[in-house]
C-alpha cells in the first residue's frame, strides 16, 4: 500500500485505520536513497501554529505532496494525512533503527467522541492490529498542549519493536507523533526531540 493511499482515506477513522495498518508493521526501507535530507531543520505547520525539530542525522522521506499539506493543514478534509516521514540511516533490522511520523486527522470526523476518546482511538488506529498495548494511556503536556500518550510493542524476533504515540488536538485537527524504534536508546532520542514542540496558538 502506497503513501498516496493514506491521503485517500475515506470518511471515518475506522477506514483511515485500515489505510494505516502498515505503520507499525514497519516495512523495510533502504538507507541512503537519493534526495533524502539529513540536515536538521524545524518542521513548521503554519495553519496549526506547530513547530518541531526532529533529531539530527535522520533521513527525510516526506514526499513533496505531504510537505505541501503542512501549509493546508486547516483546510477541511475527510482524510488522515501524513505530513512528516523520517527515519534513521540504519536498516530496520538494526537495533539502532528508529522512525518518526506526524499525522493529522480532522477532529470533526469523530465528533461523537470526547477529546480523550478521540485521541485514544487515533493512537490505537495508528499502532495497527499487530501491536500490543503497553500499560494504560496517559495524559502529558508538551508545548503547552495536552497530549494523550499510548505505548505499544511488536515482536519481530530477535527484535522487540517499540512504538510510542502522542496525540493532541490543535484547532480543527488531531495531531499525532508516532515514534518507533528497535531499542530503548534511539527511542529516548526521539522522545527528547519532542521537547522542541511549540504551538503558537490553540
Amino acid at each position: 500500500m502506497s503513501k498516496s493511499s493514506l491521503n485517500a482515506c475515506a470518511k471515518t477513522l475506522a477506514q483511515a485505520a485500515v489505510a494505516m495498518l502498515i505503520i507499525v508493521a514497519l516495512p523495510s526501507r533502504q538507507a541512503g536513497a537519493q534526495g533524502q535530507d539529513r540536515m536538521v531543520q524545524a518542521i513548521s505547520v503554519p495553519a496549526l501554529g506547530l513547530q518541531y525539530t526532529p533529531p539530527a542525522g535522520m533521513n527525510d522521506k516526506t514526499t513533496p505532496a505531504s510537505k505541501q499539506l503542512r501549509d493546508r493543514a486547516a483546510t477541511p478534509s475527510k482524510a488522515a494525512q501524513l505530513i512528516l516521514d523520517m527515519s534513521s540511516a540504519d536498516p530496520d533490522t538494526s537495533p539502532q533503527w528508529h522512525q518518526i511520523w506526524i499525522f493529522i486527522f480532522p477532529r470533526a470526523q469523530m465528533a461523537n467522541l470526547s477529546d480523550a476518546a478521540a485521541e485514544a482511538k487515533m493512537n490505537t488506529a495508528l499502532a495497527g492490529p499487530r501491536a500490543t498495548s503497553v500499560g494504560d494511556p496517559k495524559a502529558t503536556t508538551m508545548g503547552g498542549h495536552n497530549f494523550l500518550f499510548s505505548g505499544f510493542e511488536q515482536k519481530e524476533p530477535p527484535l522487540l519493536k517499540q512504538a510510542k504515540i502522542y496525540t493532541t488536538i490543535c484547532k480543527t485537527q488531531l495531531v499525532s507523533f508516532v515514534l518507533v524504534s528497535n531499542s530503548a536508546e534511539p527511542m529516548k532520542e526521539l522522545e527528547d526531540s519532542l521537547n522542541s514542540i511549540t504551538f503558537a496558538g490553540k
